[in-house]
């Protein structure tokens, strides 16, 4: 019997971040210590670069990192892996990238899911636990850390490159799928996120396990392999006031033996209030446990994920239509008159093909990243 212990986000910034410079994991994992320890492999996702020195990329959304020295906390703990594919690894660049990967190899930690090319950040991590060999395979949606054919970063989401991936390496041993993705605090997977999983356990993946979307979501079992649509943040100290769900999770802990694999959830409760994350108490435990559980159960219903998803998309339709069309500031106060005065029907249609046909869609984020990466004079 094999035993894999896999970790949401930790982002060892704030209050954590002397603790996990000391290696005091009472203070960061309390009595998720001896869970963590006891795992044959045990896989975390590093949410932030490790560096001592500052070089933040152009990029929109936050600019993370902690101090290189914070890996004494993720040894201390014994965690075995950690996972670089997540949009935030290249916040501090080639770089940064490059002085985080040689602080997790000088702790003697393995990773996955990030390289100075897209090459090596393809390649997954290989292991043999207890005579069988345990494949990890890592991406992440393509956002401002994906990796490329001369640029270091993440290993970006792509369907192609992972049925060659399982193909090469599914006869070594256990293939398990880690995609960070998802809708930051959407407590459900969307249709299209459900049907990639789906389609991953189909073309030979044991375990599909997401994180990123920053609250806990629902797993399920499909054609008896689990699928963990969200483990939520594992240590990450809040930068302003969050839901309650910004502080719940659970570690996935997948058993392995002759008869499959099987899914059990670790709830805890992590930044709330002390820093670092505990195991929620037993009546927690049990009511979120429930809660997942029926969660789950309506992504099996014909229809619920998809109006779910219908029924978000129209509440955020204004903040997502005035980045589209990149109103400023003050234009974003008047969204409500300026989307309909300034922004036909036809306008918007005309931007749905450009999204939603993948040529155009390609044609506009070359376009994107050419002004990224060589600005106009």
């Amino acid at each position: 019997m094999t035993r894999i212990i896999i970790g949401g986000d930790v982002c060892p910034t704030g209050r954590i971040e002397s603790k996990f410079v000391k290696g005091d994991i009472g203070a960061i994992f309390h009595d998720l210590s001896e869970e963590i320890a006891a795992a044959d492999l045990s896989i975390a996702n590093l949410e932030c670069p490790l560096v001592n020195r500052q070089t933040p990329i152009a990029k929109a959304g936050p600019v993370l990192s902690a101090s290189a020295g914070c890996v004494k906390g993720f040894a201390a703990a014994k965690w075995q892996v950690l996972n670089l594919a997540n949009n935030h690894s290249y916040d501090h660049g080639d770089s940064g990238l490059a002085e985080t990967m040689g602080a997790v190899k000088a702790a003697g930690l393995g990773m996955v899911g990030a390289g100075a090319t897209i090459e090596e950040a393809r390649l997954p991590f290989v292991t043999e636990v207890r005579g069988r060999r345990v494949v990890i395979y890592s991406m992440a949606e393509r956002e401002f850390s994906a990796a490329g054919k001369n640029r270091a970063g993440a290993n970006p989401l792509d369907l192609i490159d992972l049925i060659g991936a399982i193909g090469n390496y599914k006869k070594q041993g256990l293939f398990i799928v880690l995609l960070h993705g998802g809708k930051e605090f959407y407590p459900y997977p969307s249709p299209e996120m459900v049907r990639r999983c789906r389609f991953m356990i189909d073309q030979g993946a044991d375990a599909v396990v997401c994180c990123h979307a920053h609250c806990p979501l629902p797993w399920e079992t499909y054609s008896g392999k689990p699928i963990i649509y969200g483990l939520g943040n594992l240590i990450f100290e809040p930068f302003r006031e969050m839901p309650d769900a910004w502080h719940e999770g659970y570690l996935a802990s997948l058993t392995v033996d002759e008869n499959g694999i099987r899914f059990e959830p670790v709830p805890y409760l992590q930044s709330k209030g002390e820093p670092g994350a505990r195991k929620m108490p037993p009546e927690a435990r049990r009511a979120f446990v429930a809660e997942m559980e029926k969660k789950g159960a309506q992504i099996a219903e014909p229809g619920f994920v998809e109006a779910r998803w219908t029924e978000y998309c129209r509440s955020v339709r204004r903040s997502y239509l005035s980045m589209l069309f990149g109103y400023n500031r003050i234009m974003r106060k008047m969204r409500g008159f300026l989307l309909k005065a300034l922004h036909g029907k036809e306008e918007r249609l005309r931007a749905l093909n450009l999204v939603q046909c993948e040529t155009h869609r390609e044609v506009l984020e070359g376009i994107l990243k050419s002004e990224r990466e060589e600005p106009p004079s």
